[in-house]
């Protein structure tokens, strides 16, 4: 893929634009002239906290061990995903850039480098809500915690998430990291230049038919169209509505009420303010 060896993670907080971004670099770096299926981007991108990785470092049923136990083994996990490839490997990732029980959330021997992906939180805590089962009220609050986590599950080591804030912070504040960091607004209001940087950013050559091909193939409308026809495996057995809910910015003006609004604006103005979602006088940008 590009000069670097190492693991090439494609980060952020838990619904804001992940999959997306990785059903484009699919199609771009593998893909055909078919789109590739969302239930098969795992051949292309790994999961960070899928338990297939951690097996063959520990024994016995990876769900009756503790976590310690679990994430004493990220590096070893994180040092064999990173020689699957020449080049760089592309993860998936929704940790925080932390130490968790004692453990970092990445391991920098094994870092080519990040995609960071950015949303805004008026706008990603609807989403959560939606993707968890929660109300919007319990989205907020958890969304606010600096001890949030995604639990363990039959297929998934437990992930360490924290606060939007601090999910944000921890990454961009990296130090050391070749990173990009990537607006879900951008992707939206216009794709071809945002995921033209992608692709000069992990320093692939650039195929204009190829190019228009995989905006296509990872268009909203193509994976929405997907999950209709075959359901997407990724998506959580408590979640309400589709994966590919709406796809669009700024929805979080129909559905969060006057108090919702502003207790997610005081939770993460400062974070929000350096991202661009707040204008000079504390008013939402999109």
């Amino acid at each position: 893929m590009n000069t670097m060896a190492g693991n090439m993670w494609i980060a952020s907080f838990p619904k804001s634009g992940n999959t997306w971004t990785r059903a484009f670099l699919a199609n771009y770096l593998f893909g055909g002239k078919d789109p590739i299926s969302i239930n098969d981007m795992d051949k292309h991108c790994a999961h960070d906290a899928d338990v297939r990785y951690y097996e063959p470092f520990l024994e016995g049923d990876i769900q009756s061990l503790p976590a310690e136990a679990v994430y004493a083994v990220r590096p070893q996990v994180h040092r064999s995903m990173a020689e699957q490839a020449d080049e760089s490997t592309l993860v998936k990732i929704h940790n925080r850039k932390a130490d968790y029980l004692g453990v970092p959330t990445i391991t920098m021997d094994a870092t080519a480098g990040a995609i960071y992906i950015v949303r805004n939180p008026l706008d990603t805590v609807v989403s959560y809500a939606n993707h968890t089962g929660q109300s919007i009220d319990h989205a907020s609050k958890a969304m606010a915690s600096p001890d949030l986590i995604a639990p363990s599950s039959k297929n998934l080591i437990v992930t360490d998430l924290g606060s939007w804030s601090d999910h944000v912070r921890t990454w961009v504040n990296s130090k050391g990291v070749y990173m990009i960091l990537v607006h879900y607004e951008a992707m939206i209001q216009n794709p071809e230049k945002t995921f033209e940087s992608l692709i000069s950013f992990l320093r692939v050559p650039f195929d204009e038919k190829k190019f228009q091909r995989s905006i296509e193939f990872s268009s909203f409308k193509e994976l929405s169209a997907q999950e209709k026809e075959t359901g997407f495996l990724e998506q959580p057995p408590n979640s309400t509505g589709n994966f590919f809910r709406s796809g669009k910015m700024g929805s979080w003006r129909d559905v969060l009420n006057k108090d919702q609004v502003e207790f997610n604006l005081r939770t993460h103005s400062d974070m929000m303010r350096r991202m661009g979602y707040l204008d000079g006088s504390g008013r939402p940008t999109v």
